[in-house]
């Protein structure tokens, strides 16, 4: 991996008399905000990374990596033939909630309340996806602990034509909803499937915990504290939750061949009225993820980019390297002197490092041309609009 140290990155700046005089920890930040202002304008290709996103037939809002900035690529992995391509339309996120293309698949880069998802609308019919409870019949639902009583809605719903009302009475900090499925599955091939369950939430609890259950001793559990898209959990909402069931912890012992019933636990919730709607089991399709990573700098004694920056916690490590290639370090350094040069009169200084830099940013752009996708937006014009239907 190309890097350079932060050592050698001062070494270069302080060739200059009046720049060698500047207290070094402003030379640092002078680098970052560089680095910062190069994010806004530009994408790197040493920050590209691969990773894998498991894509599920009629679900919509996918969590993003960890250190994601800009979505680069997505399609099914190891493709043989060019018609295997998922080929998506990158667009905005109203015409991606409108499925304005609807013959294709769609790709949108989504915020909720600062959390950024991955909006992915794969139409491979092939994915199976086994609804296990339509959430409609209160009568196959038990509530104890906290879960006072159930019953029928047609108000609140997120699919179909109604859900099943949970009253919660805060006492235990514990309330369970166990259902019974109308029809007992038998799945060899469970673990390639997760369990997805709509669940509304009046407040946020402190954890859910799944349960996909051959009894209520032998079954299949996992504590989610977010959304299956990544999300927080959201009060007032409705909520997707999921779970892995090739990872999740086994009790007892599960029979794949009597899949009977689930329970979902509310840990920590307040008194309130909840909603449980469609329960399902949904076969993944594994994606090739390619993405750009914020992370430009390597710590010190380490192997890859895990920071943002070299100033953190008012702290920084000379031994720390920034990724990249010449081009790119170059336009660094002179848009940090840039920066540092605002507080120091030096005329032919300034002209110097300003010639400089336009010359490494020539060189960058014409090596690293911009590899995001382009959003792509279609305007509609409607028949019973006659006053712009010929604009």
């Amino acid at each position: 991996m190309q890097s350079t140290t932060l050592a050698l990155l001062l070494e270069e700046m302080d060739r200059s008399k009046d720049i060698a005089n500047i207290e070094e920890q402003y030379k640092v930040k002078a680098l970052d905000g560089a680095i910062r202002r190069l994010r806004r304008e530009s994408v790197f290709p040493w920050t590209i990374k691969k990773g894998s996103l498991k894509v599920f037939s009629g679900v919509k809002e996918y969590p993003v990596a960890s250190d994601h900035d800009e979505l680069i690529y997505l399609d099914p992995t190891n493709l043989s033939a060019y018609n295997e391509a998922a080929r998506f339309f990158n667009t905005s996120l109203q015409q991606f909630y409108e499925d304005v293309m609807s013959g294709r698949n769609l790709m949108a880069e989504l915020w909720d309340n600062g959390t950024p998802m991955l909006g992915v609308n794969y139409k491979d019919l092939g994915l199976s996806s086994i609804e296990l409870d339509d959430g409609e019949d209160s009568g196959r639902c038990t509530p104890t602990g906290d879960a006072v009583s159930v019953s029928d809605d047609t108000v609140n719903y997120k699919e179909g034509n109604g859900s099943v009302r949970v009253v919660v009475t805060a006492s235990t900090n514990i309330a369970t909803i166990k259902t019974v499925f109308p029809v007992a599955l038998s799945d060899s091939l469970y673990k390639s499937k997760y369990h997805f369950r709509w669940i509304y939430l009046d407040a946020v609890p402190t954890s859910i915990e799944m349960r996909l259950q051959t009894s209520d001793a032998n079954y299949l559990k996992t504590v989610v504290t977010a959304q299956f898209s990544g999300q927080p959990f959201k009060a007032d909402s409705w909520n997707l939750i999921a779970q892995n069931l090739d990872e999740a912890t086994e009790m007892g012992t599960f029979n794949s061949a009597s899949i009977a019933s689930e329970k979902i636990i509310l840990n920590g919730a307040a008194t309130g009225v909840y909603y449980l709607d469609t329960c399902s089991l949904r076969e993944w399709k594994l994606f090739d993820y390619w993405y750009y990573s914020r992370n430009v700098v390597i710590v010190s004694g380490g192997s890859s980019a895990t920071q943002e920056k070299f100033y953190r916690t008012s702290a920084y490590d000379l031994g720390d390297a920034l990724v990249g290639d010449a081009e790119w370090i170059d336009v660094i350094i002179y848009e940090a002197l840039e920066g540092l040069l605002a507080e120091i009169n030096n005329v032919n200084l300034f002209a110097y490092v300003m010639r400089k830099k336009k010359e490494a940013w020539d060189a960058f752009s014409a090596k690293y041309p911009d590899m995001v996708p382009v959003v792509t937006t279609i305007r509609n014009r409607f028949d019973n609009e006659p006053i712009i239907k010929s604009l």
